[in-house]
């Protein structure tokens, strides 16, 4: 499950699956969100657990980079899908998802999640990164 054996690493790939298994991780954060109706952030160690596998599996990293790529891209699939909720439930017949998403301010709209975050959410967002920094890194 650590990769191909003899493959060197591959930084490039690596971000490439870490981008999808984020874009991935966003639009089940939604769906999950939207569904359910439950706007909590456990779901941040599944998107950290997604993007550090992909990061590790597909860019067979042993070095501190694929760890940080992992992190990153792990915060970014935990914003995105909090972002993708906000513009589903603000969706309406006269504005539809394309709409909404392409005419949001981004800028107060993240400042407005991180502001109705209690300290909770940002320890399970913490625990998340970090899952996806150290499942990135193969041993």
């Amino acid at each position: 499950m650590d990769g191909v054996r003899g493959r060197e690493e591959n930084i490039p790939f690596g971000i490439l699956a870490g981008i999808i298994a984020a874009a991935l991780g966003a639009a089940l954060w939604m769906g999950i969100a939207v569904a359910t109706g439950w706007r909590g952030g456990i779901v941040a160690l599944g998107v950290g657990a997604l993007v550090g596998l992909a990061v590790r599996i597909v860019g067979n990293g042993r070095s501190m980079i694929f760890g940080i790529i992992g992190a990153v891209l792990t915060l970014a699939g935990c914003l995105g899908g909090e972002i993708l909720t906000v513009v589903q439930l603000s969706s309406s017949p006269e504005h539809d998802f394309y709409n909404t998403l392409t005419t949001l301010d981004l800028i107060p709209t993240v400042t407005n999640i991180f502001n109705r975050m209690d300290p909770i959410m940002y320890l399970i967002y913490g625990i998340g990164i970090f899952e996806g920094y150290k499942l990135s890194i193969r041993k």
